[in-house]
């Protein structure tokens, strides 16, 4: 074999491991890019899962506080109604007639007092004259003091005091009787 040959042979086999050495390469390459390529789908995907995830979970809560709001909204418009409700029965005991206020008074002495008790009048009493009657009628004292609650009157007793204000009666009246009302009035 000559000299010029043997190079040729040489060249030849040099050229033919190095294409075989860039296709191993090519392939190798492109393995590894499918790989990644796979390796990103994946990854996309798990990313765009948890993305959904937290978009549903965002608008559930969303739902939850709107449901919690309309809850509690729809609890302050009770509140207010019933706050209504008892603000006019306050009015109402006010604007009683002369004759049903004092009935009310000596009702309410009869179940409130006890022998030996003072009356004091509220500031605002609409039949001071009546009041007065009823009370000494009904064998009690009346205070020369006017008693700063909102209706009715404050017994000045001997063991305790009691305030028996047309407010007090009203608040322990709701104390008592809110829910039922409520029940009533909202039909639940």
């Amino acid at each position: 074999m000559s000299l010029e040959s043997l190079k040729e042979k040489i060249l030849s086999d040099a050229q033919g491991e190095a294409e075989a050495l860039i296709d191993a390469a090519k392939k190798k390459a492109a393995s590894i890019e499918a790989e990644a390529e796979d390796d990103a789908k994946k990854s996309r995907e798990r990313e765009e899962k948890e993305v959904a995830e937290r978009i549903r979970a965002l608008e559930e809560g969303s739902a939850a506080t709107v449901r919690l709001e309309a809850k509690k909204f729809n609890l302050k418009e009770r509140r207010r109604v019933i706050d209504t409700i008892y603000e006019r029965a306050l009015e109402s005991l006010f604007k009683l007639p002369e004759k049903e206020s004092t009935e009310l008074l000596c009702c309410l002495l009869k179940e409130f007092a006890s022998e030996g008790d003072t009356v004091s009048l509220s500031e605002d009493y609409p039949y001071p004259a009546a009041a007065e009657k009823a009370i000494t009628k009904a064998g009690y004292k009346l205070s020369s003091k006017r008693a700063k609650i909102k209706g009715g009157f404050y017994l000045l007793g001997k063991k305790c005091d009691r305030d028996i204000s047309y407010e007090a009666l009203l608040k322990a009246d709701r104390e008592e009787n809110q829910a039922e009302l409520a029940a009533k009035v909202f039909k639940t």
